[in-house]
């Protein structure tokens, strides 16, 4: 039987959770977070990172942060092996996609208690409380949301202009085909093009979402039938990825070498100008922003996920970035009251500027600032997510789909699998993990 938490005993629990340790006072405590940030580098999301951690431990001069970066597609895994192993960090980053992974290891401490003693108006300040129901499982809160992100289909207004082109053309998959042709140029005249429509990154590891993700929900309504059953050797799914295919092998407008292409590099790839279009997280606009080369990074600007009809635009897949507690870890009072701090308001004004993410607080929404046009890819969101939001089932296990759906056009690109054979293992693939 659970027992039934009062707001007062909550205070009670969170205040007990958040107190420091006794002796911290000649000794400074050290929390270790794992993140994909690294403070001591360049960028919005790094700078606001840094900041936030510098106030903290202000306040708290007996207590200190200390990052360890790592990679994030892998990140939720190696956690849970570490804390299998019993030597976890005492917080780590987790991303949607991989909250029944947490779920099912049981690694996460409950920070229902702290959310629970905030004031009303904390809570009601929240832009998107289903991302706290998404992270409870079982009356248990394991997660707090940090950032709202979603891939988006950014694109080079410079280069759409050149090719007669405007962003309504790309409201349906195959529009994207046809701008996509139109941008793609061969330079120099050595009979290879320089600059290719869209970019892809099909790696199975380093991966994200590709366009086949988007266009498949889309077409289906979900990848997940009832008990997380998965479906995806299906019709809908096979059009997804062969049109995705195609994109290399019929409409040549991206490179064959996309096959190999971590999404890390794509993205690199196409901040150095090598594309016209890609679907990347919204999260790294400023991140493209800053290391545009070679043309005018003002020309960055993104489209609304299409459809396959006009009438009908595709899918918004709403996702971000949790702030999980290790449950065993001898720090979890401290890490609680970190993840407390990073969840604040003033920690999500940072997050906002400089780190130039969506608002999660309908406060920090309705910032003067927020209105001024270099901020505009943040309203953009907004209206996107209002427009046509989707969250993929948080109970299924559906991190590792995105590369079945990469190793799947990998096959069909290379001659390895028709399309269906392909989506067969897919499917039996994302299913094992269920």
């Amino acid at each position: 039987m659970t027992a039934r938490i009062t707001r007062r005993g909550a205070l009670g629990t969170a205040l007990a959770l958040s107190a420091p340790a006794i002796g911290s006072a000649q000794s400074p405590t050290t929390i270790t977070m794992w993140t994909f940030l690294d403070p001591n580098r360049p960028g919005g999301r790094e700078t606001a990172l840094k900041q936030i951690i510098a106030s903290f431990e202000q306040a708290n001069p007996n207590l200190r942060v200390r990052v360890e970066p790592q990679v994030w597609t892998t990140m939720a895994e190696r956690f849970v092996l570490a804390a299998n192993a019993r030597n976890a960090p005492d917080i780590v980053w987790v991303n949607d996609q991989n909250l029944a992974l947490l779920a099912e290891s049981d690694a996460a401490a409950d920070l229902k208690p702290m959310v629970d003693a905030w004031p009303q108006s904390r809570r009601d300040d929240q832009v998107l409380p289903a991302a706290f129901r998404a992270a409870t499982m079982n009356g248990k809160l394991q997660a707090v949301p940090l950032m709202a992100t979603s891939s988006v289909l950014m694109v080079r207004r410079d280069l759409l202009a050149a090719a007669g082109k405007t962003m309504e053309d790309l409201r349906t998959w195959d529009g994207v085909v046809e701008v996509a042709k139109a941008m793609t140029k061969d330079t120099n005249g050595d009979g290879q093009p320089d600059v290719w429509g869209i970019g892809l990154g099909l790696a199975t590891e380093r991966f994200s979402f590709t366009p086949a993700i988007l266009a498949a929900v889309g077409l289906q309504g979900g990848l997940f039938g009832d008990g997380c059953r998965a479906r995806l050797a299906t019709p809908d799914v096979a059009r997804a990825i062969q049109w995705q295919a195609d994109l290399i092998l019929k409409h040549r407008v991206t490179p064959r070498e996309a096959v190999a292409t971590t999404s890390d590099d794509a993205i690199d790839q196409f901040a150095a100008g090598r594309y016209g279009m890609q679907v990347i997280a919204n999260s790294r606009f400023e991140q493209i922003q800053r290391t545009a080369a070679g043309w005018n990074k003002d020309a960055l600007t993104m489209a609304p996920t299409p459809g396959w009809t006009a009438d009908r635009p595709g899918p918004q897949i709403l996702g971000g970035w949790f702030g999980v507690a290790w449950r065993g870890s001898p720090r979890v009072r401290e890490a609680v009251r970190f993840i407390d701090h990073m969840s604040s308001a003033d920690s999500m004004a940072l997050w906002n500027l400089p780190g130039q993410q969506v608002p999660m607080l309908k406060s920090i929404a309705a910032r003067p600032e927020m209105q001024e046009q270099r901020y505009a890819h943040l309203r953009q969101m907004a209206e996107f997510f209002a427009r046509s939001g989707y969250s993929m089932p948080s109970t299924c296990a559906w991190s590792r789909t995105l590369a079945d759906f990469n190793l799947a056009t990998q096959q069909v690109v290379l001659g390895q699998r028709t399309v269906m054979e392909a989506l067969r293992i897919a499917e039996r693939a994302t299913q094992d993990r269920q």
